[in-house]
């Protein structure tokens, strides 16, 4: 009885001891929970204040301009102006970030109409700091009347903004996020004049970055190890712009890779665990340390990624022989590499490709696939969003393949080869049997493994400094300065990708002859065909221009045969330049007013782009199709 009793005893204590462990294990978490949420709640409080009280500055510096432009006091104006835009710089990661449709559209919009697919092509006029820079900084005193609209605008979305900014809930995670996307856009946009055209105040500016980063990296719970290494970075990249103040001969490349490289890399440090650890989707694999390493950019962010992608491998290995394969083409002669040549970047050549038959020339110029997996439309107006269309509109275009896609199923379905191919690559699909689908699929994911961002330029990025020349490094200068080429070809991928989110492509008048008389504007409407909208008359889709030795001819119908006829091109002031008319042309008219030198350093630089070490090998032969005539098939096509 009393052994009993005591076993009973003994098994109560230990339930106790076990409730209490529960107890006190659900209150760490507890603990932990509310912990973690203070910090999050009072990071977040803080930082809302700062984002607030620095969006009332700028909104308050603008009450001023309009005073002293009362009170015919232009210079006081132009003053409170600047710094109404130190106040907007210190903040604009946040904006960018949380307004992306007001920023771009009525506080910082460049200086040309915009007219987006995805708002039907409805017309934009610019807004914001720009148009009123471009109207204080005239010497026609009559466009000081259009600036009260322009700070009434721009009143009322820093009045919306700021209403909203006490309800956003912030993450540190996020918020780092946002300052290495800014470190992006001050490489690839704010050095390169895609702002501030006028009064060139970037570098001035750029240190107004810098102190709204210092200010938010103060509220970041994280060692002060790591943010003290912020912080020196910070202030000797300070120090750096003070001393080198020149806007035109600006070392960028210096300053990237001295300064706002160490910079993005050392922000990775005030991530917490948990923050590495979590998955978020951009363009730029964002929560990754390196910068510009070999998987800095997401390329699943620029592809719709299907369940059936299962046996990517397998379908990039079918999509290569399909690519090289003219039994695509309707007359069973030509096949996508016949225009997309390896040995051309798999672009055109100087012999212009022809039309389907041979009897004509392709209205335009064939541009280079390399790279084409970091784009978001395809085709020189931009008609197609996936490369899945964009191979679809070639095979059935009545100039190019001019194919039907019953017909090429049913050649294919005669090979027991491809047979097999399609098996394997569409496993456990439908495409298996051979489709349309499927053959779209294979082509695109083949044109996705295209990539070239190994050339000297990327090697000296990634740290090898000894890659390029002087004269190189200072064709870069030339190129994002003076020449004003950065601020169309974004660094680092300089195609029209809009870094750093890389979510649209820029279209441009740029005005290009229909000859080398230069006497005509080339009659191709370009995206106006799609849109109906006059502002992208002849406005055609950036294209990229590494590896652009290779690729001769350019421009859209392929007018100019050199490098060297491309840069005096746009030194004249494109067609206006060349004293064409050209309606919107999105260029600046005037001369460049380049030198010999740094035209030769700008071209330099160019080649600089071009990877020597990537190559493309074509199938060695394709399989067998049982149908009389195609048993053998030329690889690559016959023209």
């Amino acid at each position: 009885m009393q052994a009993g009793t005591s076993k009973h005893l003994s098994l109560l204590k230990t339930k106790k001891r076990v409730i209490l462990k529960i107890f006190f294990f659900i209150l760490l978490i507890f603990c932990w929970f509310s912990f973690n949420t203070n910090r999050e709640q009072r990071f977040s409080n803080d930082l809302n204040q700062f984002i607030y009280a620095t969006v009332q500055q700028a909104a308050t510096n603008l009450d001023s301009v309009g005073y002293y432009l009362q009170h015919h006091r232009k210079p006081e104006a132009i003053r409170h102006y600047e710094r109404s835009r130190y106040s907007y710089k210190q903040v604009e990661y946040y904006l960018e970030y949380h307004f992306p449709f007001y920023s771009k559209y009525f506080i910082n919009s460049a200086l040309v109409n915009k007219a987006e697919a995805e708002y039907g092509y409805k017309t934009f006029v610019p807004h914001g700091y720009q148009v009123i820079e471009s109207y204080l900084y005239s010497n026609d005193p009559d466009s000081l009347v259009n600036i009260p609209y322009e700070l009434s605008l721009m009143k009322q979305t820093f009045g919306f903004i700021t209403e909203k900014i006490p309800s956003k809930s912030l993450k540190q995670g996020t918020t780092i996020d946002m300052l290495r996307f800014e470190l992006v856009r001050i490489m690839s946009l704010y050095l390169n004049g895609y702002d501030c055209t006028i009064n060139k105040q970037n570098l001035k500016e750029t240190t107004s970055i810098l102190s709204g980063f210092e200010k938010t990296i103060s509220f970041v719970e994280a060692s002060e190890t790591d943010r003290s290494a912020c912080f020196k970075i910070i202030q000797s990249s300070k120090t750096y712009l003070l001393k080198n103040n020149d806007y035109d001969s600006f070392d960028r490349l210096c300053f990237i890779s001295g300064y706002l490289k160490p910079l993005y890399e050392s922000l990775y440090e005030l991530y917490s665990k948990e923050d590495k650890a979590q998955q978020v989707s951009y363009a730029i694999n964002i929560r990754r340390k390196p910068f510009y390493d070999k998987k800095w950019l997401n390329t699943a962010y620029f592809s719709v990624v299907l369940k059936d992608s299962l046996c990517i491998k397998d379908q990039i290995e079918l999509g290569k022989l399909l690519f090289f394969d003219p039994v695509l083409s309707g007359n069973n002669q030509r096949a996508c590499a016949s225009c997309h040549n390896p040995g051309n970047a798999f672009g055109g050549s100087a012999d212009f490709n022809k039309a389907f038959g041979e009897t004509t020339k392709l209205k335009r110029n064939t541009p280079s696939l390399l790279n084409a997996v970091f784009q978001k439309s395809f085709f020189y107006d931009g008609r197609s969003l996936q490369l899945e269309d964009q191979a679809s509109d070639v095979l059935s275009n009545h100039q190019e393949m001019f194919s039907v896609p019953e017909d090429i199923v049913h050649k294919l379905k005669q090979s027991e080869g491809y047979k097999r191919y399609f098996r394997k690559a569409f496993k456990n699909t439908e495409d298996t049997l051979v489709t349309y689908y499927g053959i779209l699929k294979a082509i695109s994911e083949y044109e996705r493994t295209l990539v070239s961002l190994d050339s000297r330029f990327d090697k000296y990025l990634r740290g090898d400094v000894t890659q390029l020349s002087k004269a190189e490094i200072k064709g870069y200068t030339v190129f994002s300065g003076k020449a004003l080429c950065g601020s169309c070809h974004f660094f680092p991928l300089f195609n029209g990708l809009v870094p750093p989110f890389y979510s649209d492509n820029e279209f441009e008048v740029i005005g290009v002859p229909k000859n080398m008389l230069n006497k005509e504007l080339d009659p191709d409407s370009g995206r106006y065909h799609l849109s109906k909208n006059k502002i992208h008359l002849n406005s055609f889709r950036t294209p990229g221009i590494r590896n652009i030795d290779k690729t001769a001819p350019y421009m859209h119908n392929g007018v100019f045969n050199t490098v060297d006829e491309v840069i005096d091109f746009y030194k004249k002031g494109g067609g206006e330049g060349l004293g064409l008319k050209v309606p919107n042309q999105t260029l600046p008219f005037d001369s460049l007013q380049l030198t010999k030198q740094e035209i030769s350093s700008l071209k330099k630089f160019l080649l600089s782009l071009t990877d020597k070490g990537v190559s493309y090998s074509a199938p060695l032969s394709l399989p067998l199709i049982q149908i009389k005539g195609l048993e053998v098939r030329k690889v690559g096509g016959y023209y």
